[in-house]
């Protein structure tokens, strides 16, 4: 793993934990050919932060620049709407780190794929008509 941006939850990010104790932070360039894993590892923090959410501030949005792909995906998990009868989901936006034009669909696919296997038929694109953001509600599902 690359050193990369401080993403500890202490900095008010993300690190991935393991063992007890903390790793080094996740990488905000994911490595080349390996997009899939940071994107698994990018919901895992999520997931995390879902679960297990901090005392000192509100669960937040975990972001990561996958630079072979030229994207920027960032994730989140909370109920919508925000209260106890919420659906459970993840939120993904998705932006072409050059902000030139919207992500197209096969951008969209190999991301959605990538970070949530089969619940990616189930994301639904949330409208934004003339906007460089793709953003997706995906039903969290527990497998």
């Amino acid at each position: 793993m690359r050193q990369g941006v401080d993403t500890s939850r202490h900095s008010h990010a993300k690190r991935v934990q393991r063992g007890g104790c903390y790793a080094r932070p996740v990488s905000a360039t994911a490595p080349s050919g390996d997009f899939a894993s940071e994107l698994r590892m990018l919901r895992e923090r999520a997931d995390e932060d879902f679960f297990a959410p901090s005392a000192d501030r509100p669960p937040g949005r975990h972001q990561v620049d996958l630079e072979e792909l030229g994207l920027r995906v960032s994730v989140t998990r909370a109920r919508y709407p925000n209260r106890p009868d919420g659906v459970d989901q993840y939120a993904l936006t998705l932006t072409r780190t050059t902000l030139d034009r919207a992500p197209d669909g096969s951008d969209v696919d190999l991301v959605l794929h990538a970070a949530f296997g089969d619940a990616a038929a189930q994301a639904v694109e949330r409208p934004s008509t003339g906007s460089r953001v793709r953003m997706f509600r995906v039903p969290a599902t527990r497998g």
